[in-house]
């Protein structure tokens, strides 16, 4: 059991980073315009990393493991609900603080593009 909750973390993380590639990859094309923003996006989401290990553990394992154990248990997979409810809530939690980092980061390049931008008209 103890393999199978390792590499379900592993799983988690993995997943987390994909997941967190793909929607703000979706995202930052969309909504950015200036290299600033992109810069800061790519930024905050390095700043973010460490958080996002750290809450993806404690928090997505903890609820994520209980959500697995409850409800794949209800379905008859007791024992493997956990590894699957640990390695969702990781990668879940893991891709919501990535993001939230990244969106915060081109926020801010937005605005110092549009007060350069005010700066020179003014």
């Amino acid at each position: 059991m103890l393999n199978t909750i390792w590499i379900a973390t592993a799983l988690g993380l993995i997943g987390g980073v994909a997941l967190a590639y793909l929607i703000g990859g979706a995202v930052a094309r969309r909504f950015t315009v200036t290299s600033p923003a992109v810069r800061l996006g790519l930024a905050g989401a390095a700043i973010a990393l460490l958080p996002a290990l750290f809450l993806s553990l404690v928090l997505g394992g903890t609820l994520g493991g209980a959500w697995g154990e409850h409800y794949l248990g209800q379905v008859g997979f007791p024992s493997s609900g956990v590894p699957i409810g640990l390695a969702l809530g990781i990668a879940l939690v893991f891709a919501c603080v990535v993001l939230v980092g990244a969106t915060l980061g081109i926020l801010s390049g937005k605005a110092i593009h549009c007060y350069r931008q005010w700066r020179v008209r003014g």
